[in-house]
C-alpha cells in the first residue's frame, strides 16, 4: 500500500498579533510513497530542508472547510471549474504562510489521487524543488488529515480560553461535518460534485438540489452532476428529460440487434476501468470481424448506430446513451471528434452490466474512463498500431499523423494508444 505521512512538530514562534496562528506554528514534513512533498530550498541561507514551518490551524480551516469536495468533487481533463484548484490545493491555506502545491482529487480507481509540483511563491525566499504524482487510499488520507485537524483543536484547548471563538467555529464545523447521517452525506456528495459549498447554500438552491439528485437516474448521476455546476445544472434536468424522450420517439424499436451482440460477449471483470475499456473493444472487433483496419460504423458487419446530434447542457456534457440501445444524442462535432464520440456511446452501451441509460462527459470518472478507452482500441487498436510503427519511416509526427489518417482518429488519440500500451514509439509526446 502507498504510504503518506504528515508529521509536524510544534515551535515556538516569533510574538505576532494573531496569537491563534502564533500558537499552532509547526515544522510540518509531509512525505508520498518515500517522496518529500515538502523539500525546499531557502535562498536566504543557501540551504536546503524537509519541512516548512506553517501554523497548522490555517492547514485545519482550509481542510475543514473543502473536506467534501477533497473526497467527492471530481477533476475535468481539460477545464476545472471556478475555484476547483482553491478547494482541492494545499498551497491555498496558506493565508499569508507558504505550503506546498499538492493537490488532493478523487481518482476513477476509487483512489485519492495526490499531485504535487515545483515552485517559488512570488516574493518568497524558499522554493519547492520536488514533484509527484502517486494515488493513495482514501480511507488512509482521511485518517492522517483528521489527525491533523484534531491536533489543531487538541493544542488550542490547551491554551484555555484565549480563542474560545476560534476553537468554538472550528470545532463546531469540524463536528458538523463528522456527524453527518447517511442522507446528509449524500446531499454533501451531490453539492461537492456541483462545486458547491453543502454547508452555506440557499435553501431553494438546496432544495433544488435535493429535487434533481433523487430523480435523477442513478446509473448517470454522479456523472452528470459531476459535469454540472452553480449556473447551469438548474436546466439540465428539463434537458435530460427532453433529449430521452426525443430519442425514444425518434428511434424506437431500431438497433435492438446490438444486443444479441452485447450480450454474446464474454464477461470481464477488470480492477481498472481503462483494462475493461480496452478489453471490451477487442472482444468486440474480434466478434464482428473488423481486421486490424479503421472501424466502419456504417459497415454491413454490424448493426446501423443512430445518433442526434444537440446542444448540451453543459461543455463538460458530451452525450446521452439510452439504456437498451447505444442510440444517442452527440454534442455537434464533426469528422474524427464525431467518430470518437460515437465509438464512446458504442464503449458506454456494451460495457453495462445493466440496463440503464449512460452520460458521455469530459470528466475523470470510472465510466468515462472506460469508454474512452473503449473508444481508442476500437478505432485505433494497439495491435494494429504495433506493426505499423515498426514497419514506418520517417519522423514521429509524420508516422503519427499516417497513423491518424488510416485510422480516422485524432493525433492524439495515436499518441495515447502509443503511450498507454507501451508502443515502439512511446517517447512520441
Amino acid at each position: 500500500m502507498m504510504t503518506i505521512h504528515f508529521e509536524f512538530d510544534w515551535v515556538d514562534a516569533d510574538p505576532s498579533p494573531d496569537m491563534a496562528m502564533n500558537q499552532t506554528m509547526a515544522q510540518l514534513s509531509i512525505q508520498v510513497a518515500g517522496e518529500t512533498v515538502t523539500s525546499v530550498h531557502d535562498h536566504t541561507r543557501d540551504t536546503y530542508r524537509d519541512h516548512v514551518v506553517v501554523p497548522l490551524l490555517s492547514m485545519a480551516q482550509w481542510l475543514v472547510s473543502n473536506w467534501c469536495h477533497i473526497w467527492h468533487e471530481i477533476p475535468d481533463r481539460y477545464r476545472q471549474k471556478y475555484g476547483f484548484e482553491q478547494r482541492h490545493t494545499l498551497a491555498f491555506a496558506g493565508d499569508g504562510f507558504i505550503f506546498p502545491k499538492l493537490t488532493m482529487t478523487p481518482s476513477v480507481d476509487g483512489k485519492q489521487k495526490l499531485q504535487w509540483t515545483c515552485w517559488q511563491p512570488d516574493h518568497a525566499q524558499i522554493e519547492f524543488i520536488t514533484s509527484g504524482k502517486e494515488y493513495v487510499d482514501s480511507n488512509q488520507l482521511q485518517a492522517k488529515l483528521k489527525h491533523v485537524i484534531e491536533a489543531v483543536l487538541d493544542r488550542m484547548n490547551s491554551f484555555g480560553h484565549q480563542h474560545g471563538a476560534i476553537v468554538s467555529d472550528l470545532k463546531e464545523s469540524w463536528q458538523a461535518v463528522e456527524t453527518l447521517d447517511l442522507e446528509e452525506r449524500e446531499f454533501c456528495r451531490a453539492a461537492a460534485l456541483l462545486g458547491m459549498d453543502p454547508f452555506h447554500l440557499h435553501q431553494d438552491t438546496a432544495k433544488t438540489i435535493i429535487n434533481f439528485w433523487d430523480h435523477t437516474e442513478s446509473s448517470i448521476r454522479e456523472d452528470i452532476w459531476a459535469s454540472l455546476e452553480e449556473a447551469n445544472f438548474r436546466e439540465a434536468f428539463s434537458w435530460l428529460d427532453h433529449t430521452w424522450k426525443t430519442l425514444e420517439r425518434n428511434y424506437a424499436g431500431s438497433e435492438n440487434e446490438w444486443a444479441a451482440i452485447r450480450n454474446g460477449l464474454p464477461t470481464m471483470r477488470m480492477v481498472k476501468p481503462w483494462k475493461q475499456g480496452y478489453a471490451l473493444a477487442r472482444c468486440l472487433r474480434h466478434e464482428l470481424g473488423c481486421g486490424d483496419g479503421w472501424f466502419n460504423f456504417t459497415s454491413s458487419r454490424q448493426p446501423a448506430l443512430s445518433y442526434w446530434k444537440t446542444d448540451m447542457p453543459s461543455n463538460r456534457v458530451e452525450g446521452f446513451v439510452l439504456a437498451d440501445t447505444p442510440i444517442c444524442a452527440i454534442v455537434r462535432k464533426e469528422g474524427v471528434a464525431e467518430r470518437f464520440l460515437l465509438a464512446r456511446a458504442l464503449g458506454d452501451y456494451i460495457g453495462r452490466s445493466e440496463t440503464r441509460p449512460g452520460i458521455l462527459t469530459t470528466m475523470d470518472t470510472a465510466r468515462q474512463a472506460q469508454s474512452r478507452a473503449f473508444a481508442a482500441e476500437l478505432l485505433a487498436p494497439s495491435n494494429s498500431l504495433r506493426p505499423r510503427l515498426a514497419d514506418h519511416k520517417g519522423t514521429d509526427e509524420e508516422v503519427i499523423n499516417d497513423l491518424s489518417q488510416e485510422f480516422k482518429v485524432s493525433d492524439l488519440v495515436i499518441k495515447h494508444q502509443i503511450k498507454n500500451h507501451n508502443l515502439t514509439r512511446s517517447s512520441v509526446s
